[in-house]
């Protein structure tokens, strides 16, 4: 029932969304605030706080949880305790639901029912005085508990501490695509410390380039990705500068490889990959495109092939056999340009500068978010339908 074809995923897990890598690529920077922030606990055992903030798919979960089985290594190898707990308060979204996940880290059986939110916080006082040991709460999508009418949760957990005996700390990390001044009381800032936040921006094109490789080299077996593959899942992920989104056009080609018994995860598995979460591509935007430009948009298509892009000179050679197929006469140069760069504005393709092998320079066009194959198809089909007989050209 679950067969495969082929072998391509040698560890899936690596491809999930909850997968805590070894490392976090390209955020060195944010590990070493996080470091610098919570210094205090390490050294002397002080709650600290600190804020995450940047849009989705930007690294932040990953890197907060990164840090802290990072910490939890440091304070093994000085002999010393340390635990910390994930709330991810889209789940867990009012204050009684995050408090309640927070007591199942000491007690799995805490009921659901029958204690008010300020007997819970007493009786987690408790466990953690007993327990003796330093916690620290992630609470990831926050702004899903301050947006409610409430705001007391953070100024809470922020003071826990305050009162206990021991080496029984609670120190908080918080997690949102907002700015933490749009979602906090005056009393919970100041107590917060403006100070505390670390800004994740968007993942470059170079920056999706390297996340892609190394999880590729994680999860896949040696060879089955090439750099023209990298290449195109990071650009399919640029226009939102997210890894997450990369990750999983990775996983959807990688199983459709496996699926059609490849040996290697190609372009058009890729490009199928990226069409199945999000597509520009859409029978309503070739619909409204008048007959040149399907014409163009047919020939690049059909020149394309498995290449990750082709010279427009090559494509231009395409487009007079497929004006001569459907008795058309074809444009110059000038004009089949034209048509390419409007085929772009509307997000069909893509085209850039090259560096031709003589020296001169070319333009390139690729079509990342469909197979070419499935678009020609699509194309012809509205080319052989009765609409487009007797249509007006330029």
């Amino acid at each position: 029932m679950f067969e495969r074809n082929s072998r391509i995923i040698r560890d899936g897990e690596s491809l999930s969304f909850d997968y805590v890598p070894d490392k976090v690529v390209l955020r060195e920077a944010q590990m070493g605030e996080l470091e610098r922030m919570f210094s205090p606990l390490a050294m002397d055992n002080r709650a600290c706080s600190a804020y995450l903030w940047g849009s989705v798919g930007s690294g932040k979960t990953v890197t907060a949880k990164r840090f802290c089985e990072d910490m939890k290594v440091y304070f093994s190898e000085n002999n010393r305790r340390m635990d910390y707990v994930y709330v991810n308060c889209r789940i867990r979204n009012t204050e009684y639901a995050a408090v309640l996940d927070i007591m199942r880290h000491y007690d799995r059986g805490f009921p659901d029912r029958g204690f008010a939110i300020d007997e819970i916080l007493t009786l987690l006082k408790r466990a953690m005085e007993k327990e003796g040991a330093p916690l620290v709460v992630v609470l990831d999508e926050v702004d899903c508990i301050l947006k409610g009418s409430t705001k007391n949760l953070v100024y809470q957990l922020t003071r826990f501490t305050e009162d206990m005996k021991g080496k029984a700390t609670l120190s908080l990390i918080m997690i949102s695509q907002y700015s933490l001044a749009s979602l906090l009381d005056e009393a919970s800032m100041s107590t917060f410390r403006r100070a505390n936040m670390i800004t994740f921006m968007k993942y470059t094109l170079e920056d999706l380039r390297a996340i892609v490789r190394y999880r590729a080299d994680l999860a896949l077996e040696k060879d089955t990705l090439d750099e023209d593959g990298v290449d195109l899942i990071a650009r399919l992920s640029e226009e939102f500068g997210d890894a997450r989104f990369a990750m999983e056009i990775l996983e959807r080609a990688a199983h459709s490889a496996e699926k059609e018994g490849l040996s290697t995860v190609t372009l058009d598995c890729i490009r199928t990959g990226g069409a199945s979460i999000y597509s520009d591509v859409s029978e309503n935007k070739l619909n409204d495109l008048d007959m040149n430009r399907k014409l163009a948009l047919l020939s690049i298509s059909r020149a394309i092939k498995t290449a990750p892009s082709i010279s427009i000179s090559k494509c231009e050679k395409t487009y007079a056999v497929v004006c001569e197929e459907y008795n058309v006469p074809a444009k110059q140069h000038t004009q089949y340009y034209t048509y390419v760069k409007d085929l772009e504005k509307q997000g069909l393709i893509r085209t850039e500068v090259k560096r031709e092998p003589d020296g001169g320079r070319a333009t390139y066009i690729a079509i990342d978010s469909i197979p070419p194959k499935e678009l020609a198809h699509k194309i012809e089909y509205l080319l052989d339908t009765p609409q487009n007989e007797g249509a007006d050209f330029e």
